[in-house]
């Protein structure tokens, strides 16, 4: 059994969170003045990758947004999520909802929706189906494989969820195509319309697909199921400038958000802490680096197989 935690570690700041996602909205915008400003080629690659990495970001806000800890009061929490983080992603943050609290509820069980849209029900795999799997993201190819999966998951009955309404559905709808055309429209009044498909939906189909595989991975590849979901989870210990690209919003610490999935996000280090102390992190599943991570779910297979 869990011991509770203080009261303090569950509250949500209101000012910490709008915090967030104006610093994530800055850097996107940077990246767009810079690339307008200086139109060299090392400019446009700098500023896809962390254009992707914000991506990732904002969809890591919109995980917080689905377990009602990006706000404080309910309705602003879900409008917040879909129209900040999920519409300018092209996704519809209810139906992410449903998906992810059925992942917590048991992950990497056969029918968990997060191992099988992210492909990471198998591993240990080879270190060449690693490499080959990344660069299936790199070039594009699995953003479509994904949502292939997806489509598939719905079909075969995985991922129910709830309906949300006509009118839930008119307004997600609605926030995707706003969003899109207030990027596309400012982008326009620039002069650069055509950096709408070059810096944002190019890095959404192939840098960020990659980053978001390596998280999936980092978080619960190679783990079965368990009772005890802090033995089929790993957490990055260290922040880093890889968690920037690959963990931000300290998403990292991930056995502690699976243990305490109501605390905030910027409180997760401060759980870390408290259960390092408490002695209820298992040492195998603390990591110091994604590297790390990607050597050990490549590397068992090879081994056994020798």
């Amino acid at each position: 059994m869990r011991p509770p935690l203080p009261a303090y570690l569950t509250t949500i700041s209101n000012p910490r969170a709008l915090l967030a996602v104006a610093l994530d909205w800055a850097l996107i915008a940077a990246c767009f003045v810079a690339a307008i400003r200086f139109p060299h080629p090392l400019v446009f690659l700098l500023s896809a990758i962390l254009i992707a990495r914000t991506q990732l970001a904002l969809a890591v806000l919109m995980h917080e947004s689905a377990h009602g800890t990006l706000l404080s009061y309910r309705r602003l929490n879900d409008i917040a999520g879909q129209l900040f983080a999920a519409a300018p992603l092209l996704l519809v943050m209810d139906f992410y909802r449903s998906g992810h609290l059925q992942h917590h509820r048991a992950p990497m069980v056969p029918d968990d929706p997060v191992a099988t849209i992210f492909g990471i029900d198998d591993y240990p795999v080879t270190r060449r189906e690693l490499v080959w799997r990344l660069f299936k993201d790199a070039t594009g190819i699995g953003y479509f494989l994904s949502a292939r999966n997806l489509v598939r998951t719905r079909q075969r009955g995985r991922n129910p969820h709830k309906s949300a309404g006509h009118c839930m559905r008119f307004y997600a709808i609605a926030s995707i195509v706003a969003v899109q055309g207030v990027m596309i429209g400012l982008l326009a009044a620039a002069g650069h319309a055509a950096l709408y498909f070059g810096l944002w939906i190019l890095p959404a189909l192939t840098l960020l697909p990659l980053f978001g595989r390596i998280r999936a991975i980092t978080e619960h590849a190679g783990y079965r199921a368990s009772e005890d979901q802090r033995f089929s989870a790993r957490t990055v210990v260290r922040r880093s400038w890889q968690t920037f690209f690959v963990g931000p919003h300290r998403i990292h610490y991930h056995i502690e958000h699976h243990e305490y999935p109501r605390v905030p996000f910027y409180r997760l280090q401060q759980v870390h802490a408290l259960m390092v102390q408490q002695g209820r992190l298992p040492a195998a599943n603390l990591y110091r680096s994604y590297g790390q991570v990607l050597r050990d779910v490549s590397q068992l297979k090879q081994t056994a197989e020798h």
